[in-house]
């Protein structure tokens, strides 16, 4: 009876570690909010009459119609993911419930909604 009770109490500790050791990954996962913005987004520029294609990558490099922008992202949080570029210039996405709705292009001085690309 009490190895019954000795096994059951080790397989209960056994579960409880596994448990334990997955909590920090969520916390983690919720931490990093680079998950937010990779993808591939579509937007429209009306100036040019023409779709435009925004991939960006889980090392958050970034390419606009499959052209790589050269430059570094200098903030990255839950609400926004700002990359300066090789000019000087910076590129604003800005993001709510966790999905990115909107870039704002400070060399153009415009701002496009975007979509996820479902392709």
């Amino acid at each position: 009876m009490f190895r019954n009770v000795f096994d059951r109490s080790q397989s209960l500790l056994q579960r409880l570690q596994q448990f334990k050791f997955k909590l920090p990954a969520k916390a983690a996962q919720k931490n990093d909010p680079t998950a937010i913005y990779v993808g591939t987004w579509l937007f429209y520029d009306i100036k040019q009459a023409r779709h435009h294609q925004l991939k960006i990558s889980p090392q958050l490099t970034i390419s606009i119609d499959d052209h790589p922008l050269a430059g570094t992202v200098t903030t990255l949080t839950a609400h926004q993911l700002l990359f300066l570029d090789q000019y000087g210039y910076e590129l604003q996405i800005t993001a709510a419930y966790e999905r990115p709705f909107e870039i704002y292009d400070e060399a153009d001085h415009r701002t496009y909604p975007i979509q996820q690309n479902k392709h």
